[in-house]
């Protein structure tokens, strides 16, 4: 799960009043931002001439922080905290305090005045410390921020093309760059192939071995088994020698049921993993995995149920097991082929959100909704999850529909979609959050 660390300084102007209280109110503000999961880190002194600024500034550059927090401990000038944004290039979230007589408020709306006509990411906010609202509130923010960070230079393996006739999964991988900041990385089929070959059958055996006894049911071959571990263990071994943030196999039709098994285990182990060639569907897991900590769910809407508000999404069986409910997973060949190795099981339930996102270079859009994922059945041959929305279905299939939005999803355990939108913002991608 994204810890974002925050870099929290206090600024001042000495003839002011209010400002006394700063050392109390800071670490007030850092108590709150480690309650919600954030990391804060005190400048070693307040910001209160333009000595104090350039020292401040130097060692919060130093710091590898993903935010600044400037408190706003009495009105004064905004040069300081521009010169400390300068030397950072990091986003800037305002506290503004109450204190009738300190011009706190004045402070933070002068700053953001300037900020907005500079173009520099920022955002204001306003409450006495330890206000629970504020916090939750600037930890949204911090999340986004450090999420749109963590994927600058990450690096994403590309295994295959996509699917022939998923013409909304073709990607272009310069607009990826610009961004959002990542690297795809491109392979034949066959040069992953040659690796796959390259190990050792016995260990394979082993690694299914230990595979398999996790299962409550087997009716997959014990051969496509071997074959299935042989695939993860040198997909492993690529994210080991090149530094792997996420992988992307273009699975469909040429490696069905071969790739599935794979794709679910290396997202339990934290490698965000996508199927069937969809690079942005792999951008989206990898973003969810971020903010939720745990694995995702790839999908596609099967069922709407306009009365219930609910939708059934599944897919053949590349999930997760840490995802399925208490009747736990089986290995079993993947429907229509008949053939290789899928997961199956019926999603847990829980607090989700549900995600698509797609475009290309002057489109890029994502939309995002919450929900609760409620039990069900196997009604799919595949990892099926039933997400009861929000908002009215009737009104997110208007809002999808009208968007362009495509027909891969990807569920997260939690709700999301807040940070979501600051990332979308920070990013330039267009954002739908009917929850908003």
């Amino acid at each position: 799960m994204i810890s974002p660390k925050v870099g929290l300084y206090a600024v001042y102007e000495p003839p002011e009043e209010g400002w006394q209280d700063y050392p109390a109110q800071l670490e007030a503000l850092a108590g709150e931002l480690r309650a919600e999961g954030l990391e804060a880190r005190l400048a070693p002194e307040a910001v209160c001439d333009p000595a104090s600024g350039e020292r401040v500034g130097d060692w919060l550059a130093g710091q590898e922080l993903d935010l600044l927090y400037a408190l706003m401990a009495s009105w004064s000038f905004d040069h300081y905290s521009l010169r400390i944004q300068q030397q950072t290039s990091l986003p800037l979230a305002i506290r503004s305090v109450p204190g009738i007589r300190s011009g706190s408020i004045v402070s933070g709306q002068q700053l953001q005045s300037v900020l907005y006509d500079l173009g520099v990411e920022h955002r204001l906010f306003y409450g006495a410390p330890g206000e629970a609202q504020a916090a939750r509130q600037l930890a949204v923010y911090a999340r986004g921020c450090a999420l749109r960070k963590s994927l600058l230079g990450a690096k994403i393996a590309v295994i295959g093309r996509r699917t022939e006739g998923m013409t909304p999964t073709a990607v272009d991988e310069i607009e990826i760059m610009r961004l959002f900041g990542a690297r795809l990385l491109n392979y034949g089929l066959d040069e992953f192939q040659a690796l796959a070959e390259g190990v050792d059958i016995e260990e394979a055996r082993a690694e299914w071995e230990r595979i398999r006894r996790t299962a409550k049911a087997i009716t997959a071959r014990p051969e496509h088994g071997v074959a299935s571990a042989r695939n993860l263990i040198a997909l492993r071994r690529m994210q080991q020698e090149l530094g792997l943030q996420a992988v992307s196999i273009g699975s469909y039709p040429q490696c069905q049921g071969t790739m599935c098994l794979p794709i679910a285990l290396l997202n339990e182990e934290g490698l965000p993993a996508g199927c069937e060639g969809d690079v942005n569907s792999t951008l989206a897991i990898y973003l969810l995995n971020q903010l939720s900590g745990s694995p995702v769910h790839f999908g596609e809407m099967l069922a709407l149920d306009f009365a219930e508000n609910s939708i059934v999404t599944s897919h053949c069986g590349c999930g997760s097991p840490k995802l399925a409910d208490a009747g736990g997973f089986s290995l079993q060949p993947v429907r229509l082929a008949n053939d290789g190795v899928c997961v199956r099981y019926s999603a847990r339930p829980g607090p989700v959100t549900f995600v698509n996102l797609v475009g290309r270079k002057g489109n890029y859009r994502m939309c995002a909704f919450e929900g609760e994922a409620k039990p069900t059945g196997m009604v799919f041959e595949g990892t099926p999850l039933k997400l009861v929305t929000r908002t009215p279905l009737e009104k997110i299939w208007g809002l999808t529909t009208e968007g362009g939005f495509g027909h891969h999803w990807m569920t997260a355990y939690g709700h999301f979609a807040a940070e979501l939108s600051v990332f979308c913002r920070l990013a330039g991608v267009k954002g739908c959050f009917p929850d908003l």
